[in-house]
């Protein structure tokens, strides 16, 4: 198996994994609206209810950017480390 076809099975995986994880929040928490609630929602929110991974996924991404290992580096070589 090649190494992005390796990445792929990792990250489906564990995309699969997130979604089921979602499931029983989502269904514990929907137990408790009444009826009433529900109807309501859904008659004037049903435009808002999505789950927006993609933006989990951007935040995650800038993170990742913005701790780089090599900040450490580049930081200690420049005399930036306030030790």
């Amino acid at each position: 198996m090649s190494s992005n076809e390796n990445l792929e099975q990792q990250a489906k995986t564990k995309l699969a994994i997130l979604v089921k994880s979602i499931e029983p929040v989502v269904e514990k928490q929907l137990a408790e609206f009444t009826s009433s609630e529900v109807e309501y929602v859904l008659n004037n929110y049903r435009k808002f209810l999505t789950y927006d991974l993609s933006r989990d996924f951007e935040k995650m991404r800038e993170k990742n950017l913005k701790e780089s290992p090599f900040d450490a580096i580049i930081n200690d070589d420049l005399g930036l480390n306030n030790e």
